[in-house]
């Protein structure tokens, strides 16, 4: 007898076959119920490899054994007279019929489901789970194909570490950073911002619902993992409406500078190519930059960018950046954007008033010398510029212009689209200001700062009915928002003059030092004209936590004391702010006017209004309107305030009537309700030009 022919005999290929089929089909069940449970790759592929390595010991054993009526035994020691080994042949071939049968339904359910009825591609990867990666569900998205239609875009998600080392996650995040900042520097491409990506990190949602969220037609998928001096990059574009798999691929390369930005050089001429056509020449010019050729360098710096992409707005995380940037640029004299961060970093140290030295302008000027030197067209050096401009000299318009040149080589940089905002609206430039911050938004949905700082410019501008719209729907979609939270409470106070509902919305706030809450509490007490309570949230640390530009704990509390009648404890922190104030080294930008308008207001309270009077036209010949419309308007209306505090009631209610309730001028409300005006209201004239126009609907 043959070989093949007692292969038959003993059942080992039915027994294969069968074995083959169940294979598959416990393969197709672990897929379904291992991507409902988001169980990671390697739980997959364990099975696959236990099926696997079965398969020759169940051959094996089908060869040596046999099933007989008294149980199983070695197949040398049955008597061939009594085997049933045809009889168990036949019960086999049943089995294998029922299997095969299972598996043809499960085919056919595959392919006419709307699961599976696209065509297989040979460029379709198959579908296991990878680690960090969810599975995608196939089914398409009603609208995608519109959307699709509509725009180029794309969201590329959080890559997955898949080092297993949390200490590699920076490391991770940060080529994440770079790959959105090179999809940034192409044309006619939307790419959503990191802000709004970051938070599908593990996420359970499918692909098709992540692209709902965020509006785009395209998303990017992969992980990163390093081991040794290796790196292995794998990732796969997917066209959300079809569900294809536009590209993959698997990158394992020697971890070299040069290496990683090839890496992200052909994703991004993939992504390109896929979603809107092949890259140009100048933009592929662009990609081929590599930003250093020290790997330590290279990482120094995406611990101090980590830090500073965090959403908070805080001291704290400009401060743990900076060692890191220095390091970045100790390792790399040459790397020009490490030197663009630590010239933002020295920035913010400035414009938050924590270290406002000659040392740290200094320190600014040269790291940004070398950035300009270095590399003058990159769009971070240009934005870097842009906010030196900004937070060190207060040339809006230069401020303005070098940002608008980085958002010609950057247009998808939601970043810098954010900061053309601000600058914009310190120049007057009210509703250019809100069409960028909507831009900003369409390509970073989620930042939550980006948003309050739009609902911020509107209350500038008086568009309350703007800024309450805006607040009842993105309170709905950022409910555990302090910042929206406490905006409520302006608009109550500031537009609807309801301060009962002010206060129920107030005491839902946690206090926190932010000039939301600052601003929130502090005007809800003053209206409620509670001000022993008023005197303690100025004494909190909160309170001395805001305070960005120069103390101001004296002239908050001596103008307190002041309205309840005290004058002289109002004397005593009056002076202790007149002090501080004229013993103050200048710091030759806009916290010189800043002070010189506490100082004026200091003197007007303590009846010393020609000192107060002179005081206050300095600080707007320092810090005009019109070179500054949000810190200047704010020296102007406290000008208006120190002028009819002085007797000059006529000119005090001319600019009045020019200003209440138009862009950068106080509400009427505010006049009506604070306690700083009671001297006025002897004067019908003031009455009648501050009367809330809602009045009886408050009341």
């Amino acid at each position: 007898m043959s070989f093949f022919e007692e292969l038959k005999r003993r059942n080992v290929i039915r027994v294969g076959i069968a074995y083959v089929v169940v294979a598959w089909l416990i393969m197709q069940f672990a897929d379904v119920v291992l991507n409902n449970i988001a169980a990671p790759g390697w739980v997959f592929q364990v099975i696959m490899l236990m099926l696997a390595i079965g398969f020759p010991l169940v051959l094996v054993f089908a060869w040596a054994f046999e099933m007989t009526p008294d149980g199983l035994k070695k197949e040398k020691d049955v008597d061939r007279s009594q085997s049933i080994a045809p009889r168990t042949g036949k019960k086999l071939n049943n089995t294998i019929l029922v299997l095969m049968a299972l598996a043809i339904a499960y085919l056919l359910f595959d392919k006419f489901s709307e699961r599976g009825s696209e065509p297989f591609s040979p460029e379709t990867p198959m579908q296991t789970t990878e680690v960090g990666v969810e599975k995608r569900d196939p089914t398409p998205v009603e609208g995608t194909h519109a959307l699709a239609s509509a725009d180029n875009s794309i969201a590329v998600l959080p890559f997955a570490n898949r080092s297993d080392v949390k200490e590699d996650l920076f490391f991770t995040d940060g080529i994440h950073d770079d790959l959105l900042t090179q999809l940034a520097k192409v044309d006619d491409l939307k790419v959503i911002s990191r802000t709004s990506v970051m938070k599908y990190r593990g996420t359970q949602k499918t692909i098709p619902e992540i692209a709902i969220e965020l509006g785009v037609t395209t998303i990017l998928e992969g992980g990163i993992q390093r081991a040794g001096k290796r790196i292995r990059i794998n990732a796969q574009l997917i066209d959300v409406a079809t569900d294809e798999h536009l590209w993959a691929e698997t990158f394992d390369r020697e971890m070299t500078m040069e290496n990683i930005f090839d890496i992200q050089t052909e994703i991004t001429r993939q992504i390109v190519t896929a979603v809107r056509g092949e890259l140009s020449e100048a933009e592929q010019q662009s990609m081929g930059t590599v930003p250093t050729g020290n790997l330590a360098a290279y990482e120094a710096f995406l611990h101090a960018r980590a830090a500073t992409n965090r959403a908070d707005y805080s001291k704290a995380k400009y401060v743990e950046a900076q060692p890191w940037a220095e390091k970045a640029v100790q390792l790399d004299p040459k790397f020009a954007e490490a030197w663009a961060i630590l010239a933002q970093i020295h920035g913010e140290a400035v414009w938050q008033s924590y270290d406002n030295t000659p040392e740290r302008h200094a320190m600014a000027r040269e790291a940004l010398a070398k950035a300009m030197e270095l590399k003058p067209e990159s769009p971070a050096v240009k934005a870097a510029h842009a906010e030196y401009f900004y937070r060190f000299e207060n040339d809006y318009p230069t401020a303005l212009a070098m940002s608008r040149e980085a958002h010609a080589i950057a247009p998808g940089d939601a970043r810098i689209l954010f900061f053309m905002a601000i600058a914009m609206r310190r120049n007057g430039l009210w509703q250019e200001s809100i069409e960028t911050f909507e831009e900003s938004m369409k390509m970073d949905p989620d930042n939550i700062f980006t948003a309050t700082q739009m609902i911020d410019t509107l209350t500038w501008m008086n568009e309350w009915e703007r800024v309450e719209d805006l607040l009842s729907r993105w309170i709905i979609k950022y409910p555990d928002s302090r910042d929206l939270k406490g905006q409520q409470v302006w608009v109550k106070l500031r537009h609807r003059g309801d301060l009962d509902s002010a206060r129920e919305l107030f005491d839902l706030l946690q206090p926190w030092g932010g000039y939301v809450y600052i601003e929130a509490a502090t005007n809800l007490l003053m209206f409620e004209r509670n001000f022993n309570d008023l005197l303690v949230l100025i004494d909190n640390p909160i309170f001395a936590e805001n305070n960005q530009y120069g103390a101001d704990v004296g002239l908050s509390k001596g103008r307190t004391y002041y309205l309840m009648g005290d004058k002289e404890q109002a004397r005593k922190y009056l002076q202790q702010q007149i002090d501080y104030s004229l013993a103050r080294a200048p710091t030759g930008n806009f916290v010189d006017a800043m002070q010189l308008m506490k100082l004026a207001s200091s003197w007007s309270y303590l009846d010393e209004f020609n000192k107060a009077l002179e005081t206050s036209r300095n600080a707007m010949a320092l810090l005009p309107q019109e070179k500054d419309h949000i810190f200047g308007t704010e020296i102007e209306n406290n000008h208006t305030l120190i002028l009819a505090m002085a007797g000059k009631r006529d000119e005090a209610l001319k600019r009045l009537a020019d200003s209440v309730d138009k862009p950068e001028g106080l509400t009427r409300w505010e006049l009506y309700l604070s306690p700083a005006w009671d001297f006025f209201r002897d004067d019908e004239r003031f009455n009648e030009l501050v009367r809330p126009l809602n009045l009886k609907e408050a009341k």
